[in-house]
């Protein structure tokens, strides 16, 4: 299921063999049940502003050729944030000999 505003750009969603639902925010209409579920967009919304804010935060520019693997990265991180990384993390450098500086800043 594909949900959307109601925007006109997506009507033709629901013609391309997509099961298309809609939320019209402007009659603050922001998430509604269905017989497929919640229909909101609220997920879409995020990803795109957690992308917005790694750009501006962390890249600062992104050339149009190598979208994709931002877009990539960023869905990566999206997809796995309900996951504790933080612990299988932790206890994969716990335990580990210390890199020198020299070999760290090492160009090759």
């Amino acid at each position: 299921m594909i949900c959307s505003d109601e925007n006109p750009s997506y009507r033709s969603l629901g013609k391309e063999g997509f099961t298309h639902r809609t939320v019209n925010h402007i009659k603050l209409e922001w998430i509604r049940p269905s017989q497929l579920g919640l229909v909101h967009t609220n997920s879409a919304e995020n990803f795109w502003s957690l992308f917005k804010r790694g750009l501006v935060g962390s890249f600062h520019k992104v050339s149009a050729k190598h979208l994709f693997r931002y877009l990539n990265e960023f869905q990566y991180r999206f997809n796995g944030r309900d996951h504790d990384l933080f612990k299988p993390v932790l206890a994969n450098l716990v335990g580990r000999p210390k890199m020198p500086y020299r070999k760290l800043v090492a160009l090759g």
